[in-house]
């Protein structure tokens, strides 16, 4: 079995910004992702009524490449508009080619 370096891509968002951020990821040609719903508290605080929203956590898994024109993208457009928490970690995965 061999394991190769790529990098696992964390966005918390409101759900309202969702078909946006997948929009972002198909355009960078991501070949996967995954999205849960989020709970917890922060800087914003909770949501207090249901009308306000769900927040959503996207993640997806890609090379360095595209791990820094997401941060760029998310940078330029998101992060001083929209309540947004992201991050990247270093993960190892099989299979890599799935992932670039």
């Amino acid at each position: 079995m061999k394991l190769e370096k790529a990098k696992l891509i964390t966005i918390i968002a409101d759900e309202a910004i969702q078909d946006r951020l997948v929009q972002e990821l198909k355009f960078l040609s991501v070949k996967g992702y995954t999205i849960s719903d989020a709970i917890g508290e922060g800087i914003n605080q909770k949501h207090l009524t249901s009308w306000e929203g769900k927040n959503i956590r996207l993640e997806s898994l890609v090379s360095e490449t595209k791990a820094k024109k997401i941060f760029e993208i998310m940078t330029e457009r998101y992060i001083d508009k929209y309540p947004m928490v992201i991050f990247m970690s270093d993960v190892e995965v099989i299979r890599k080619d799935r992932f670039n």
